[in-house]
C-alpha cells in the first residue's frame, strides 16, 4: 500500500497554533466600566453595604460565640469582634441611608405632583403711598390661601416693594405695610402666619422720584419642600 504524506511548513503551522492560542487583547477600562455601572445606583449600594454589614457581622457573632462556651481567645480576638461590630454597624446604617434615598427617588415624583398649584405665583397692586391693593385677583389669592391650609408643609415667601417716589425710610415702612395687608387676606383665606415668609424690600432699584406701577407691588411664591423618605436618616 502507497502512503501519501502532506508535509506543512513549519513556519506556517506554528504560526497557525499560535493564533488559536493567543490570549484575547484585555479590555480594563471596558470592564471597569461594566462593572461601575453594575454598581452604581442608590438600590445597588445598599445591597452591597448590607452584605458587608452581615459578613461584618458574622465575624463578631463567631468570636461572641468563642467566648459564650468558653473557647481560647486572646486580647486580638477581642479587638477584632469589637470592630467588627463596629464596621458592621456602620455598613447597615450606610445601606438604610442608600435605601432611603433610593426610595425617595421612586416616591418623589408622586408628592405634590398632581396638586392643583394655580396660586402658585400670584400679585397685588397698590396706587402711590397706599397700602390698600387697588388692583387684586382676590380669586387668586383664595386660591393660594387654600392651597396653604391644605398644605401644611408648603410655605409662600410675600415679597413687598415700592417704587422711588419718597424717601428711603418711608417707603420701607409702606412696604412692610403692604406685605402685612396681603398676608392678612391670605389668613383670611386659609394660611397660617408661619406659612408666610415675608420680606419687606422697600425701594425697587431705579431712578429717584420715578412712578412705577410695577413697583408697587406685593409678589407671592409658593415654597414646595423636597419630598425626603426616611428625613431622620438624613
Amino acid at each position: 500500500m502507497n502512503k501519501t504524506f502532506i508535509y506543512v511548513p513549519f513556519a506556517l503551522l506554528a504560526a497557525t497554533l499560535a493564533a488559536c492560542s493567543a490570549p484575547p487583547q484585555k479590555d480594563i477600562p471596558g470592564l471597569t466600566a461594566g462593572i461601575d455601572a453594575a454598581n452604581a445606583g442608590h438600590y445597588r449600594q445598599s445591597v452591597y453595604h448590607e452584605a458587608l454589614a452581615e459578613k461584618k457581622l458574622e465575624d463578631a457573632n463567631r468570636i461572641l460565640g468563642h467566648w459564650q462556651n468558653d473557647h481560647y481567645w486572646n486580647i486580638n480576638e477581642h479587638q477584632q469582634a469589637i470592630d467588627a461590630a463596629q464596621t458592621a454597624a456602620q455598613h447597615r446604617l450606610a445601606s438604610e441611608k442608600e435605601l432611603c434615598q433610593w426610595l425617595t427617588e421612586v416616591h418623589g415624583p408622586n408628592h405634590l405632583a398632581d396638586e392643583p398649584v394655580s396660586g402658585q405665583y400670584s400679585a397685588v397692586f397698590f396706587a402711590t403711598g397706599s397700602a390698600i391693593p387697588y388692583k387684586t385677583d382676590q380669586h387668586e389669592l383664595a386660591i393660594l390661601g387654600s392651597y396653604l391650609e391644605a398644605h401644611p408643609n408648603v410655605s409662600a415667601e410675600i415679597r413687598a416693594y415700592t417704587d422711588t417716589v419718597g424717601s428711603a425710610g418711608s417707603n420701607q415702612r409702606l412696604s412692610e405695610r403692604r406685605a402685612a395687608s396681603v398676608s392678612d387676606m391670605l389668613i383670611k383665606y386659609g394660611a397660617k402666619r408661619e406659612q408666610l415668609n415675608i420680606k419687606t424690600l422697600g425701594e425697587a432699584e431705579g431712578p429717584d422720584s420715578t412712578h412705577n406701577q410695577k413697583h408697587r407691588i406685593v409678589a407671592m411664591v409658593t415654597i414646595h419642600p423636597s419630598y425626603v423618605d426616611c428625613a431622620h436618616l438624613n
